[in-house]
């Protein structure tokens, strides 16, 4: 298991993010109001189901901070794609021109998001 795939240090990057542009914007739940899992499961990097609001990232797909950056962000964009009623678990020209937005701030390539 990566030594930062664990459950304190995901929720920590999540706090960071909604400090910073543009998730600052929006009325995200704090991160003890989201349940996290951590599995072992190859098929996915990370998923976001609502009601409950629950974020899981997966430890088979991650070994590095940056691709977990990127799938907590990747999981953000859902989340906020459901706080404003659109359909949150497509990858959708909203859900598109939202990771567009957030790679050009943090230096990513939008397709990685």
């Amino acid at each position: 298991m990566s030594a930062l795939v664990k459950e304190e240090y995901v929720k920590a990057m999540y706090t960071l993010f909604c400090k910073l542009p543009p998730f600052d914007k929006y009325d995200l739940p704090v991160a003890s109001k989201i349940e996290w899992l951590i599995v072992d499961d190859p098929e996915i990097c990370g998923m976001y189901q609502p009601e409950p609001h629950c974020i899981t990232i997966s430890i088979a797909k991650h070994s590095h901070f940056d691709s977990i950056c990127k799938t907590i962000l990747h999981e953000m964009i859902h989340l906020v794609m459901y706080l404003e009623g659109k359909q949150y678990e497509k990858h959708n020209r909203t859900f598109f021109k939202l990771a567009e937005k957030i790679a050009n701030i943090y230096g990513y390539d939008s397709k990685e998001l």
